[in-house]
């Protein structure tokens, strides 16, 4: 069980270094933790107690309580930790990312292929408020809505489950894609080229588009331990 605790804490804090949390965002709930981690609660609650100990995470009381990310300096904390996670990590997730983007990008064509008028539109809009996003919290949600939403323009039910099992193991379990400051304007980028062929309805520049933005995560977890 200490292990496991101890194991849970290290990816909480390589999760927080690379961007997937923001200091003031709130984790997930114990539960949820337990269920995207594979763990009882009991090793989640412990893991949490190491962080909040260590002054890393902070916990509130009340309506709008819950744990959040300390607002420290991760850019310099605890390189160590995120350094060993990621040297372990990413060895197992070089060949998956080439399947994800494989996938990712046939989910692109498909929604070229498919979407309504009015899906466009939706799509367009949310490209819009992902470049005024004011803070990286606010942008690593609209980019959540806005893939989902790609996904749901392919319209098929067995893809979309496929995506939030692939987004899962992408990023260490915690369904939430890295955003550090540094990558916002490639991340922006990269959507206007992807939303760009998809309303466009240019089905092999939709894949090419996600094909090559799927890597991003990948590229941010190696990029924070080249520099670790």
């Amino acid at each position: 069980m200490g292990t496991v605790r101890h194991e849970l804490a290290d990816r909480i804090i390589t999760a927080i270094a690379v961007g997937a949390y923001s200091p003031g965002d709130r984790l997930p709930p114990e539960r949820d933790l337990a269920v995207l981690q594979g763990v009882s609660r009991v090793t989640v609650r412990e893991a949490l107690k190491l962080l909040t100990d260590r002054g890393l995470i902070v916990s509130r009381r009340g309506r709008d309580g819950g744990t959040f990310v300390a607002p420290i300096d991760w850019d310099s904390a605890l390189t160590d930790v995120a350094r060993r996670t990621l040297a372990e990590e990413l060895p197992k997730l070089t060949e998956f990312f080439e399947y994800r983007c494989l996938i990712e990008g046939l989910v692109a064509r498909t929604a070229a292929e498919r979407h309504t008028d009015e899906q466009a539109a939706e799509l367009r809009a949310l490209l819009a408020e992902f470049r005024r996003a004011t803070s990286l919290s606010a942008a690593r949600e609209l980019d959540r809505r806005l893939h989902a939403h790609v996904t749901a323009m392919a319209g098929n039910a067995n893809l979309t489950a496929l995506c939030d099992q692939l987004n899962a193991r992408a990023t260490l379990g915690f369904n939430s894609e890295p955003y550090p400051p540094d990558y916002l304007d490639r991340a922006t980028a990269e959507h206007t080229r992807l939303v760009d062929a998809i309303v466009g309805r240019e089905t092999e520049a939709a894949y090419q588009a996600a094909h090559d933005h799927f890597r991003l995560t990948l590229d941010i977890m190696a990029g924070k331990l080249r520099s670790s």
